[in-house]
This record gives C-alpha cells, sequence and structure tokens, in this order.
C-alpha cells in the first residue's frame, strides 16, 4: 500500500489491529493470506539485501508475528539461492493462532527444524551457526515491558554481531511511540507490513525500513482513517506553490519580524534571513531605536520599522499598539526569537498575540509567556506555534521527559488547547492540527543541531504564511524545506545562516523529480 496525498499513513498498534481485523472480519480475507503475505515479503527482502547470507536464523514469538517467521523460514527453503533456515522459538505457545499453528505444521513438514530456546547455551549455538538473524518475536501486540529471560535472549541476539531483519517492528519497541519497553532490537533492516507503523516514525533509525505490500485493502484503511501520517517527498512537493514569471516582490509577501533584545539580536535577524530565504517578497524588523544600527548593518535586504525606546534597546507592552498596527500592514508575522523574558517582553507578547490580525507564528520566548496557558493563544486569526519540547513542557505544566516520552501525544495536546499548528521541534519534528491531525516530518538531522536554526525555521514559516498558504500546508511544507536544508549541508554542524542560506537549494531539490520506486512488494520508507 503506497503513499496516499498527506504522506504515509502511520497507524497506532490499535489503528493497524483495526485495519487487520476489518479486512479479515468484514472482506472476508483470509488471515493466512496476509501472513503469507508477509513472510514472503521478508524473505524477498532478506534475497535482495543480503543474498551471501546463506544460513539464517529465524527466531519465533508466540503471536502471528511469530507465525510470519515461520513463512519466512519456508519462503527461503524454496528459494533457488540455497539458503537454509533454522527456527527457535520464544515464550509460551498455549495459546497461538490458528494461522501461526497451521504454519508451523507446513514448515514441519517440509523439513526445517523448529526447536524451543531452551536456555542462553542452545541461542548461542545457534548464533554461532547462522549468519543473519530474523526477528519475528514481538510485532505490535505488545504492550508492556520486556523482562526476565525473553529480555535476555533479545540482549543475546542484540549482542550476537550478526544482521538482525525485524518482521514488522524490532521487537520490544513500542509500536505508537518507537521507544524500548525495557529492552528493545536495534535490527540493521526493518520490514514493516502493510502500514508504517507510527513509532517507525516518530524515531529515527539507522535500520533500512521497507514497507511491504501485503494485499491489505484501501477501503479497511478508509474505515479507520488513521491520523497519522508522515510527509513524503511526493507529498511535500505537492504543497510547492507556484513562482509566477511574471511576479514581482509584492507577489510573495511582506513579513514583520518582532524580536530581538539587548544581547539576543541575532535571533531576529535569523528569523529574518529565514523568511527571505524561503522566498518573502520584503521583511520588516520590529526594532527599538537603540539596535536599528545593528540591524540595518548585518542585513540590508530587511527594512526596520523603528521604535522609540528610550535607549533601553527593549521592546515592552507600551509598543503593543503600533507593532499590532504595522503587522496589520503586511502579510504575516514572527513573535518571539530573541524577545527575551522580562515582565516587559512577557507584557507586549502576551498583547500581540491575539491583537496580531495577520497569520502569525509564535516562538521562543514568546510561547514562554504562555507557560501552563496554551488558551491563551488561541486567536481569530492563523497561528502557528514552534517550541522545542523544553518550551511545550512549560507550556503544557509538565516535565520535558514527558513530552519526549509521546510526542505525537504531547503535539496534539498542544494543538487542542491553543487552537493552533503545533510544530514539536526535535528528530522527527511533529506538525499537529487542532483537529487531531499529525504529520511526522522525515528530513533533518544533525545538521539542524546549532543554535540560532530554530529561528530559520520560525522565518521560513512565516514567508509561507504570507503567500497566502493554508496554515496547515504551510507548517508541513516549511519544516521539511527547513530539515532538507539541514540535510544538504555538514553533519558536523554550521552556522545557522548557513542552513538559511541552503533554503533555496532545498527548495529546488524537492521540486526536482522523484526517482521511481523499484519493482517488487517492498517499498522505501525514510
Amino acid at each position: 500500500m503506497t503513499p496516499d496525498p498527506a504522506g504515509w499513513p502511520c497507524p497506532t498498534g490499535a489503528e493497524m489491529r483495526a485495519i487487520d481485523a476489518d479486512a479479515i472480519g468484514r472482506l472476508g480475507i483470509p488471515g493466512r493470506t496476509l501472513m503469507e503475505a508477509a513472510g514472503r515479503a521478508v524473505a524477498e527482502a532478506i534475497a535482495r539485501f543480503y543474498p551471501e547470507r546463506l544460513r539464517v536464523l529465524v527466531v519465533c514469538g508466540s503471536g502471528n508475528n511469530g507465525g510470519d517467521g515461520y513463512v519466512v523460514a519456508r519462503a527461503l527453503l524454496e528459494q533457488a539461492r540455497g539458503a537454509r533456515a533454522r527456527v527457535l522459538e520464544l515464550g509460551r505457545f498455549e495459546r497461538q493462532s490458528p494461522e501461526s499453528k497451521a504454519n508451523r505444521d507446513l514448515l514441519q513438514a517440509a523439513g526445517v527444524p523448529v526447536a524451543a530456546a531452551a536456555g542462553p547455551l542452545l541461542l548461542a549455538e545457534a548464533l554461532a551457526q547462522s549468519d543473519l538473524v530474523v526477528d519475528a518475536v514481538f510485532g505490535v501486540g505488545l504492550a508492556r515491558p520486556v523482562e526476565g529471560e525473553l529480555a535476555g535472549a533479545l540482549d543475546a541476539l542484540s549482542r550476537s554481531g550478526l544482521p538482525l531483519v525485524a518482521v514488522d517492528l524490532p521487537s520490544g519497541m513500542s509500536s505508537d511511540t518507537g521507544l524500548p519497553l525495557g529492552v528493545a532490537l536495534d535490527p540493521d533492516c526493518i520490514v514493516t507490513l502493510g502500514l508504517p507503523k507510527l513509532g517507525l516514525a516518530l524515531v529515527p533509525s539507522r535500520a533500512r525500513i521497507c514497507v511491504a505490500d501485503i494485499g491489505l485493502p484501501r477501503d479497511s484503511l478508509a474505515r479507520v482513517a488513521p491520523q497519522q501520517h508522515l510527509l513524503s517527498r511526493r507529498a511535500a512537493r505537492a504543497l510547492l506553490p507556484a513562482r509566477p514569471l511574471a511576479a514581482h516582490k509584492g507577489t510573495f509577501g511582506h513579513v514583520l519580524v518582532c524580536g530581538g533584545g539587548l544581547g539576543k539580536t541575532g535571533a531576529a535577524l535569523l528569523a529574518a534571513q529565514g523568511a527571505l530565504r524561503a522566498g518573502a517578497g520584503l521583511v520588516t524588523l520590529a526594532a527599538p531605536r537603540a539596535l536599528v544600527p545593528i540591524f540595518a548593518s548585518r542585513l540590508v535586504e530587511a527594512m526596520c520599522v523603528v521604535l522609540d525606546d528610550a535607549g533601553s534597546g527593549e521592546l515592552a507592552a507600551a509598543h503593543a499598539g503600533e507593532i499590532a498596527e504595522e503587522a496589520a500592514r503586511r502579510d504575516a508575522a514572527v513573535l518571539g526569537p530573541g524577545l527575551g523574558q522580562g515582565d516587559g517582553a512577557v507584557a507586549l507578547v502576551r498583547a500581540l498575540a491575539t491583537q496580531i490580525s495577520v497569520g502569525a507564528v509564535i516562538d521562543a520566548d514568546a510561547l514562554n509567556a504562555f507557560a501552563g496557558n496554551p488558551e491563551g493563544l488561541r486567536s481569530g486569526a492563523v497561528r502557528i506555534l514552534t517550541p522545542h519540547p523544553g518550551e511545550a513542557a512549560r507550556l503544557l505544566g509538565t516535565e520535558t521527559s514527558r513530552i519526549q516520552a509521546d510526542r505525537a501525544g504531547a503535539a496534539r495536546e498542544l494543538a487542542r488547547r491553543s487552537g493552533a499548528i503545533a510544530v514539536l521541534k526535535g528528530a522527527r519534528t511533529v506538525v499537529a492540527h487542532p483537529d487531531g491531525r499529525i504529520s511526522i516530518n522525515p528530513t533533518g538531522g544533525p545538521g539542524l543541531a546549532a543554535g540560532g536554526s530554530g529561528d530559520v525555521l520560525a522565518g521560513a514559516l512565516a514567508a509561507l504564511l504570507a503567500r497566502r498558504m493554508p496554515s496547515w500546508d504551510a507548517a508541513r511544507l516549511g519544516v521539511y524545506l527547513h530539515g532538507l536544508a539541514g540535510d544538504l549541508g555538514p553533519l558536523q554542524g554550521g552556522l545557522a545562516s548557513e542552513l538559511a542560506g541552503r533554503l533555496p537549494a532545498a527548495w529546488e531539490a524537492l521540486a526536482a523529480e522523484e526517482p521511481p520506486d523499484e519493482p517488487g512488494a517492498l517499498h522505501p520508507f525514510p
């Protein structure tokens, strides 16, 4: 099943089970048929990616994931390349499903040995006689931490040094968060079945990930309607707005940036750079008079609105009316980068967050002004919030660790309570809509780990809002381009201003034609 216009649907474990149940129960597709297709897809991946690995150890659990493993072993036996499989079983098998039991019987009838992993010595012996391990122990049904002998067995698989191919999910991974449940394997290849699970989308992996088409009907997917998607390159490219040949600077909108106090002028300048490099026709900085020389000399392409500050170099609540009037003359605004957290700045932000009548990106210090009160950010105008995990925790009145433990849930709550599009930054940035939709961004990595990269993102998002893009589309596209600009640079880091400078190249790279998928049942997943 290939991506839809929103990208790859990424169901939770419960949603995936509902899709399977609908296909089997309502549409009458035999579970054996789906299991057969799943196991053969994994065998295809082994043949394609590990053709020299002929001695394969398939480690099966007692659930349907183990049933898929039995099919893998049988399919490897049927291949003409001489692969030999051996099967070890982990867990208790008293309540094995009829489909799994039938495939176990077929495997034994074909002469493939199936043995219980009775202790670490047998497992160590089997690993010593193998070239590759297939992990078919746990799937989406895992709901509690892996402990005891099972945890020890997974640890032995991890320490074996052999290539690991996981069926559907790495054993021990939460299908909903991508985080370990006690202990989890770190495979070299993951063949996820039917659809990529939410946990695979949320956490970057070193593994090669393929989505196997096992014949799940689109009607079952439509009935369950997962609200989480990973934005594919094709879906992101479809969001790119046209740049007409007869256009002029006014065509692409005017952004007002409000931020940058004493000692933090760079934040506002980087937001302005991000807006210009993302295609805004004009950018103006709302500048305290004392800081105008800095702004004007460092970014000659931007204009300044000069605000009287009695020499303080700071913006305060007294400036709210004038800034709101200036914003109304523009097409979009950025509020917060480098603004500070003094009393005057907080009062200014609280006034402007609702007074600014154009679409606005609320970032950094502007978010901190609403700690514990995201409802205060509700506005009749479009708003995009761009917190990092610490800022999201302050907004929601919780700990950063709890945000990171359920990033999709945290972003969804923040969007619901604020009525805004929430962009929870981090590895695999999560974009959430107030109606519950989630878009996970696949671009970006270590190249974004530099101070100021978030300011560049805020400006880039405002540039897209200034072009009258819907806020949901602007947020998804802006985050994708920003991450892609990071990927085009050095992994070891760099300057945020250099990141801004790569935004046009990212735009062009995204606009380029996408290479076609290789034929077959396996589709690459970011």
